[in-house]
């Protein structure tokens, strides 16, 4: 009787516990549910009506907006562009972060500073920033052509150019985020036990190969997930095509989730902006899941 009792009680001590647990933990998931899951939900409802929030109720229609979507060559464009330069710029954070990373680890008396420095720009109002970054890129008086003019050249016209308003988005993109996932990364490489770079040097291996074979592969969880949150973060990638180049030249810099933005926003269109961003979000999935799916077959291998 007595090792039921103590059993009874035992348990009901971890009732206890699990009940504060519960409520320590349950702010959490109503935030989540209020701010995520709420607008996930009205989003993929919204996607089958036509409502317009200026003309009154929601008038259910069905798979009518997806059709209008993927008979549309327009919005099938824009998402084709929404995942290639979502790519470049990913790729291009990826990398330059990394190498960032490599750089803020070096042992130097202003290395403190340096890592406060690179988070800067994240955390600086991106509608001042950009306008600082266009007025550099003003074609007459802008300073980057100032000092193409100083050497005799002849300026550039940014703006007519989908090349080159495609590369200063990815510039633009990369300097605001570089510095995070360079912090990131930079919690990895400090994570590598130092013995494996003093065996390699031992064993006559150089930077590069220490780099390859060492620094590498012991960043994998960490290159995962700089590389899922890159990707979920460029797929809704708009505020930067809107504050540098609006779309233009002639919409080739525009992209998918600034149309919804318009439909949404601009013109109220709720419908329509709900059913792409249900696909953009389906389309994200897809590819985050695909490259959940090689990132742990390549843990298996090893």
């Amino acid at each position: 009787m007595e090792a039921v009792g103590r059993r009874e009680r035992i348990l009901t001590r971890k009732q206890r516990q699990s009940r504060r647990a519960y409520a320590v933990i349950l702010p959490f998931f109503i935030y989540i549910a209020i701010w995520s899951l709420l607008p996930l939900v009205i989003g993929l409802l919204l996607g089958f009506t036509d409502f317009n929030a200026l003309n009154g109720l929601p008038k259910w229609v069905g798979l009518k907006n997806f059709t209008t979507f993927f008979s549309s060559k327009d919005y099938l464009t824009l998402l084709g562009r929404q995942m290639w330069m979502g790519s470049l710029c990913l790729v291009a954070n990826v990398v330059l972060s990394f190498m960032l990373a490599l750089a803020l680890n070096i042992k130097h008396p202003l290395r403190g500073f340096f890592r406060t420095s690179v988070y800067i720009p994240n955390i600086a109002a991106a509608a001042i920033t950009s306008g600082v970054f266009i007025a550099l890129l003003n074609p007459f008086n802008g300073g980057i052509n100032m000092f193409f003019k100083s050497l005799g050249m002849d300026p550039i016209i940014w703006n007519y150019s989908q090349f080159w308003m495609v590369f200063w988005i990815i510039v633009f993109f990369v300097w605001r985020s570089a510095g995070p996932a360079a912090i990131i990364w930079l919690g990895g490489l400090q994570s590598i036990d130092p013995s494996l770079y003093e065996a390699a040097k031992v064993d006559g291996a150089g930077r590069f190969q220490q780099i390859l074979y060492i620094t590498i592969p012991g960043l994998r969880f960490i290159a995962a997930y700089i590389l899922l949150t890159g990707l979920i973060g460029v797929m809704q990638m708009f505020d930067v095509v809107m504050l540098i180049s609006h779309g233009n030249p002639y919409g080739k810099t525009d992209v998918l989730m600034y149309r919804i933005y318009r439909d949404g926003v601009v013109s109220f269109n709720m419908g329509m902006a709900g059913a792409a961003s249900t696909v953009l979000g389906l389309v994200t999935i897809v590819i985050a899941f695909l490259v959940f799916i090689v990132i742990s077959k390549g843990d298996n291998n090893e």
